[in-house]
Order: structure tokens, then C-alpha cells, then sequence
């Protein structure tokens, strides 16, 4: 799947690391500049992002943004991450999982 390089998760299940892992690796890989979660478990979702890119060895292999919001509506994160001013212009892709 190609990734625009401004994702909003809606996550309708808690994030489970042999399950979601592949997913946020991809993400990784196509290099996204920002990440917003929002929905079951935004929190670890975020974190677990956070971590991957920070790496194994702690030198990180790319920076990417990420947010969590909690107490939000779909329609505010997306407007959130529009204005949200990155290196390259994005359209915002929402994804649920």
C-alpha cells in the first residue's frame, strides 16, 4: 500500500505488537513525516511508532511526528494534521485499523 506522508489512524483495537508491528514498519518505510492516532489505545499506538523509529541501536532511522489525541473527533485530528506544516506538502490519509 502507498502511504501519503500524513497519516490519521482511527484504531478501533488496542495496539498488539505481533499484529501491528509490519504496519508501522511500513510506515517507517515509506518515510510518512506525521503520524496522528486517535480512537482505542491512541496512547501505545504512538509510543509503539516512537520506539521503532528510535531503533534498537538508538540512532534512529528517520523522524516522523507522532500525536496522540484523546477527547478529539476524527474531523478535528484531520484538521489538525492539514495545518499541520511539514517539509513536503500531503494530503492527509486517514486509515482505521
Amino acid at each position: 500500500m502507498k502511504y501519503s506522508g500524513k497519516i490519521v489512524l482511527l484504531s478501533r483495537t488496542a495496539y498488539l505488537s505481533g499484529r501491528d508491528d509490519g504496519f508501522l514498519r511500513q510506515l517507517c518505510d515509506a518515510r510518512i513525516e506525521l503520524f496522528c492516532v486517535l480512537g482505542v489505545d491512541a496512547q501505545a499506538w504512538e509510543d509503539a511508532l516512537d520506539w521503532m523509529c528510535i531503533g534498537e541501536d538508538g540512532q534512529g532511522r528517520h523522524c516522523i511526528v507522532t500525536t496522540s489525541h484523546r477527547d478529539e473527533s476524527l474531523a478535528q485530528v484531520i484538521d489538525f494534521a492539514q495545518r499541520f506544516d511539514t517539509r513536503m506538502a500531503h494530503a492527509v490519509q486517514v486509515i482505521e485499523r
